[in-house]
């Protein structure tokens, strides 16, 4: 709908941007007005939008603040998978004594859990791997890298449905709740036979000699969480801990800490084969009733507007994107809850996600935060995103535009997903923008 305003309040609109231009802003306001009498120029919420599902780019993910790990068997999603790579160091020159003397006790790997996603109903496996290539902590890795390792493993821990709550009592510490997976007691004992050692005299020669680990969810089975983990942090407990002992002492230990020289990344798999999701990927026209969006770089929504320009020459005063989460996708066993925040971004002449100015303008509120209202009497969730300045940037030509994408926020280091009504419905659930703009001669 347009609605017409009053040339009075038209002229007051125009004194205030021309004052907000002195500032380099073309806003008005740090909200947009839902209702007609209000606005200060036209309103419409009618522009067309069209919205297409399509699967995500590999994402950035060595520099995540969580690592997720596990399988989660989605009925609509499919199989989504996640793997951590790790590599742990040493501060320097390792002296445990002479290597004849130091016999294995254990050699366990320990990673403090940092939340969840999903259900943990279904026991997973995880198995742990040595690596035969080197990493580097000065690079970035995105979630489709992969590195080489032995193919036997050097641990496993099978069928285990993770303690997210319980704090752990090991050789008289106590420690935040951990998954905590024994290794060879061959490995253990390579290990210390490295003391005094060439192996040992620096954390790079122990690198080269210690690639790092893999640690991987076994996909064959239906697990319906992921695990989140606190690594590559100073106030973490995610270690790899060598328990030993001499003939005349017991109860030694050394750690091996997942440090700040360490490169730490995760790996993602997803397999949508015979899913409802695929049947969206594969369909051939930017004509969605219903889109997806999944984190782990899975899947994004792509938005288009191609009748903006037909306004013509305009002054976008407040432009707001708002998507609709309808009843019937709300998953009522909350198992595949909703994000908490969701992200707007513009596509690059590459089809790859690029910020907009909006996200990080002083002047607006960018928004994203899950919000809940009621539509003929049923629940739904809402996401609401401040995209003015990228609609003005198009309208005035300073930009090309490719499209806006919705993705999960943020994507790289969280496993949840979400089902939208999409731009090409005629419902009070249909995606659209709420534009307020002003005629320009």
């Amino acid at each position: 709908m347009k609605i017409n305003i009053h040339p009075l309040l038209l002229l007051t609109i125009l004194f205030v941007v021309a004052v907000s231009a002195c500032k380099k802003s073309t806003l008005i306001g740090n909200d947009l007005l839902p209702n007609g009498d209000d606005l200060n120029g036209i309103y419409t919420d009618t522009l067309t939008l069209r919205t297409k599902s399509v699967v995500e780019f590999p994402l950035k993910t060595s520099a995540n603040s969580k690592y997720l790990l596990g399988t989660i068997n989605d009925p609509v999603f499919g199989k989504s998978s996640a793997s951590i790579y790790a590599q742990v160091q040493i501060g320097g020159q390792v002296d445990l004594g002479s290597p004849d003397s130091l016999f294995v006790d254990s050699l366990v790997l320990n990673m403090e859990y940092n939340g969840q996603y999903g259900k943990f109903d279904v026991p997973q496996t995880i198995s742990v791997y040595q690596l035969t290539q080197d990493m580097n902590a000065d690079s970035t890795y995105y979630s489709d890298k992969n590195f080489s390792y032995y193919p036997n493993e050097v641990g496993k821990k099978t069928n285990f449905i993770p303690d997210f709550s319980n704090k752990l009592s090991i050789a008289g510490d106590t420690i935040a709740p951990s998954l905590r997976i024994r290794l060879t007691d061959h490995l253990g004992q390579d290990l210390l036979d490295q003391s005094k050692g060439a192996n040992f005299a620096s954390n790079a020669a122990f690198q080269t000699y210690f690639k790092g680990l893999l640690i991987a969810s076994d996909t064959n089975q239906n697990g319906k969480g992921i695990m989140y983990f606190k690594l590559s942090s100073s106030v973490s407990v995610s270690k790899l801990t060598l328990y030993y002992h001499k003939p005349d002492t017991t109860s030694l230990k050394f750690d091996f800490i997942i440090g700040t020289d360490c490169a730490v990344f995760n790996h993602y798999n997803h397999n949508f084969v015979s899913t409802e999701i695929q049947t969206a990927f594969q369909a051939p026209a930017f004509s969605d009733s219903i889109v997806y969006v999944q984190s782990m770089a899975g899947a994004k929504t792509r938005i288009s507007i191609p009748n903006l320009k037909n306004l013509g020459n305009i002054l976008v005063n407040k432009a707001e994107l708002e998507i609709t989460v309808p009843a019937w996708k709300i998953d009522p066993d909350s198992v595949y809850a909703c994000p908490a925040r969701m992200i707007c971004l513009q596509a690059d002449s590459a089809g790859k996600n690029a910020i907009i100015p909006d996200q990080i303008s002083t002047h607006l509120t960018y928004g994203g935060f899950k919000e809940t209202e009621y539509i003929n009497g049923q629940k739904v969730y809402k996401y609401k995103f401040s995209i003015t300045e990228h609609m003005q940037n198009i309208v005035s030509g300073s930009i090309t535009d490719y499209g806006l994408f919705l993705l999960t926020y943020p994507s790289p280091e969280i496993a949840d997903r979400i089902i939208l009504a999409g731009g090409n419905r005629s419902d009070d659930l249909r995606m659209k923008i709420n534009l307020i703009y002003t005629k320009l001669p």
